[in-house]
């Protein structure tokens, strides 16, 4: 009898435990705050490659490796994707 008393006690103070960060009052900025700083992180990381791959075109085309057409076509996808991901960075602030 005393050790399911025990035992009854020891579950509710794990679960109140485990639980009790979900009802926080400023649980819900801390999501905000979190998601605001993922989506902040993969857009920088979007903007990384993008910039690395209009080096590389650079590059590419320094070396001969592709034609002026293929180039200017290329070059004016990536730098749009570029400028769009500069912008909703700069949108979040």
């Amino acid at each position: 009898m005393i050790a399911a008393a025990v035992i009854a006690a020891l579950a509710l103070a794990a679960a109140v435990f485990v639980l009790g960060p979900l009802f926080r009052p400023d649980a819900r900025e801390a999501e905000r705050v979190a998601a605001k700083i993922s989506a902040e992180q993969e857009l920088s990381a979007q903007r990384a490659m993008a910039l690395a791959a209009l080096r590389d075109l650079d590059e590419d085309r320094a070396t001969g490796k592709i034609g002026d057409a293929d180039y200017a076509e290329m070059k004016e996808r990536l730098s749009a994707q570029a400028v769009d991901l500069m912008k909703r960075l700069d949108a979040l602030g």
